[in-house]
């Protein structure tokens, strides 16, 4: 996701919060979500799995 375009936001925004709840701490996870992101680690490829997978169908996905 890191050339995002504007219908983008609302999916980053929901995969942050779901990698912030999931990988509460350091212990769960050796870096914060922009650094994740930026490195594309596996915790956020779930977290981004996930916000898709629960994303509104009137946002485009494919339930």
């Amino acid at each position: 996701m890191s050339e995002q375009t504007p219908n983008q936001a609302p999916l980053r925004r929901a995969a942050k919060a779901i990698y912030d709840t999931v990988y509460p701490s350091a212990e769960w996870t050796p870096v914060p979500f922009d650094e994740a992101e930026r490195l594309e680690t596996v915790h956020y490829r779930n977290a981004v799995a996930a916000a898709r997978y629960f994303q509104p169908v009137e946002q485009g996905a494919l339930l």
